[in-house]
C-alpha cells in the first residue's frame, strides 16, 4: 500500500490524524483533572485515555465525565 512512499511522505500523510489524536488526548487529560468522573477511578480513565488512541478519549468525554 505504501510501497512507493518514503518515510517523510508517510509522516505527512498521517500528520493530521496524529495531531487530532494528541490534541484530543491532551484535552481529555485536562478535563480528567478538572471534572468528577463516573464508573471508574481517575487512574483507570487515564490509562484508557492514553492507551485507547482515538476511542479512549472519546469514550471518556462521552460517558466518563460526571454531568453537572
Amino acid at each position: 500500500m505504501f510501497d512507493n512512499l518514503n518515510i517523510s511522505e508517510i509522516i505527512r500523510l498521517f500528520a493530521p490524524l496524529i495531531i487530532i489524536q494528541l490534541g484530543l488526548m491532551i484535552f481529555s487529560i485536562y478535563r480528567l483533572t478538572k471534572d468528577e468522573v463516573r464508573f471508574l477511578p481517575k487512574w483507570t480513565w487515564l490509562i484508557i485515555i492514553v492507551l485507547g488512541e482515538i476511542l479512549g478519549p472519546l469514550i471518556f468525554l462521552i460517558i466518563g465525565r460526571e454531568k453537572e
